[in-house]
Formats: C-alpha cells, structure tokens, sequence
C-alpha cells in the first residue's frame, strides 16, 4: 500500500508519463463550448506565453485570452476587482 510522499511520487510518475505521450494541445483542437484562459504575467507554473500558443490553436465559436498583467498563478486573489469583472 502507497502512502504520503510514496502516493504521490507514484501518481507524478503516471501521470506525466501519460501528459508527456498525449499532449492536451494535440488531443483538445476544437470544443463547442465557450473557452476561457485565464492567465497571470507573472505565474511560474504555467507560461502565459504557451497558454497563448495554445490558445491561439483552439477552434471554438467563443473564445477569450483575459491576461491579468499585475497577477502570477492566482489572478481571481491577487487582481480580485478586475477578476470580479
């Protein structure tokens, strides 16, 4: 049985095998659903310059890039009011 930090290297493992075989910009292209990115400057856990790459890529009736320019991985806490709107 797996626990704690043994659970969670096994899950990374898994998973990024899976993530680094099927990438999401080559199995998601199109959705028919409105499609919203969300994205900060400054967030060191995800490029807001390949979330735009990607973005750029998908096909959808409505779509939006909102870049929050004073926010890193948490603009809904760190630009609430702008979030807000």
């Amino acid at each position: 049985m797996l626990f704690g930090n043994n659970w969670m290297a096994y899950s990374q493992e898994v998973l990024l095998k899976d993530i680094l075989e099927n990438p999401l910009p080559n199995i998601v292209t199109k959705l028919d659903i409105p499609v919203y990115f969300v994205m900060g400057k400054y967030d060191h856990m995800t490029s807001s310059n390949v979330a735009k790459t990607y973005f750029d890529r998908i096909e959808a009736d409505q779509r939006e890039f909102i870049a929050f320019e004073q926010s890193a991985h948490y603009p809904h806490v760190e630009e609430k009011e702008k979030f807000s709107q």
